[in-house]
């Protein structure tokens, strides 16, 4: 299995000290998603939370009992293939807490290869599927931090094409590439006149660029890789 050496840096104090309790998230088939995944292996902003996605229906015993952190988190959401909890900042010797989010039933599968965190600790969603992800994002929210992301990526060479292709591919007439696009180039809405120029034309050129979408498939329904499989 390929690894990744995560980009620390705009990791908080306090995730850098959690970081090593998330161990247990691998052999229960968790993969990290979200803004975090995508800031390491960018390094381009401070995302503050943890977003694990498995296919696998959601056993919430089974993470309370994984994650020793759990005993002194306080839960923000319990519901169905849905546990969000806040690990408070003095079981970490943080000035602040850090999110947690774990997410069963995911099963739109992936096109990429999720990495192994050069230390062993968690999978790390691949480019290519967080920026599926990112592009269906932005059809339910407004949010700077999700144009930074995709930016980002752009700029790393992920295709953004292919992206809104594994984005329609992945959640079907529930997505639309052309009202993905359509959002990723208006800046008017939240927070996002504060997005910086050199984001807003990395955007735009890019949304500019796309012709037709390329044909993509399912490289797994499994979101992490295997145990068996890792060489």
């Amino acid at each position: 299995m390929a690894t990744l050496a995560p980009e620390f840096a705009k990791l908080s104090p306090a995730q850098r000290r959690l970081w090593p309790a998330l161990r247990p998230s691998v052999a229960l088939g968790f993969v990290l998603y979200g803004g975090t995944a995508v800031s390491l292996h960018l390094g381009h902003r401070r995302s503050v939370d943890f977003d694990f996605f498995r296919e696998k229906a959601l056993d919430k015993e089974q993470v309370r009992a994984a994650f020793p952190f759990m005993r002194a988190a306080a839960t923000l959401q319990d519901r169905v293939n849905t546990l969000v909890v806040l690990v408070p900042g003095s079981y970490l010797d943080a000035r602040e807490g850090v999110k947690v989010s774990f997410f069963g039933g995911m099963n739109f599968g992936r096109v990429g290869e999720p990495l192994l965190a050069a230390d062993g600790v968690l999978e790390i969603a691949a480019l290519e599927d967080l920026m599926a992800h990112k592009l269906r994002i932005i059809l339910q929210r407004a949010d700077r931090k999700d144009y930074e992301d995709i930016a980002a990526m752009v700029r790393a060479g992920c295709s953004l094409a292919r992206g809104l292709a594994a984005a329609r591919l992945f959640f079907g007439n529930a997505f639309q590439p052309a009202e993905s696009l359509k959002a990723l180039v208006y800046f008017r809405d939240g927070d996002l006149a504060q997005l910086s120029r050199a984001d807003q034309n990395t955007l735009i050129e890019a949304a500019s660029a796309v012709r037709q979408l390329p044909a993509v498939r399912l490289r797994s329904k499994r979101l992490s890789v295997p145990l068996a499989s890792r060489a």
